[in-house]
């Protein structure tokens, strides 16, 4: 899937899209404020009362300093996994809107082929009813015998004798 707009450009070191290095920035800092947090917490639950606060807090941040590197691959891993997972939801739920609009479409086709057919239907009748009482009324004028059977009770019973 290569795109060609402004998200696919690329920084040129990590190969990261230009888009993506928000999301990545915010996961990593999120993930090294946690981490970090995690290391001042037991370096104070730990730390005696003669401990001093500032030693305690250099030797977490150097503590969490030191998984900087695996904070940037699980933040990768983070981002471009969830972005796989969002990405293949919204293909299905866009895959089956496309697949509800058609069937809504093709039932709207029919019936609106339905409704046309049944005025069709009503015209062609109603011409031949015109059309039947035309010639009735024109064999009445001429003092003619009519025996033409009305439009459509041929179609239903057979032909009249």
């Amino acid at each position: 899937m290569a795109s060609n707009g402004p998200d696919s450009r690329r920084e040129s070191i990590w190969s990261l899209r230009q888009l993506s290095l928000i999301p990545y920035y915010v996961a990593f800092a999120a993930l090294f404020v946690l981490s970090t947090g995690l290391y001042l917490w037991r370096g104070f639950a730990t730390a005696g009362p003669a401990a001093h606060h500032l030693d305690t807090t250099l030797a977490s941040l150097k503590e969490a300093s030191a998984l900087i590197p695996w904070l940037i691959v699980f933040a990768y891993y983070l981002v471009e996994g969830l972005s796989m997972l969002a990405e293949r939801y919204l293909r299905s739920r866009y895959a089956k809107g496309k697949e509800e609009g058609l069937k809504e479409g093709r039932q709207e086709g029919r019936d609106e082929g339905r409704q046309e057919g049944r005025e069709e239907g009503r015209d062609e009748e109603r011409r031949q009813w015109l059309a039947w009482n035309l010639r009735r009324e024109e064999a009445f004028r001429e003092g003619r015998e009519f025996s033409e059977s009305p439009p459509g009770e041929a179609e239903k019973y057979g032909k009249l004798p």
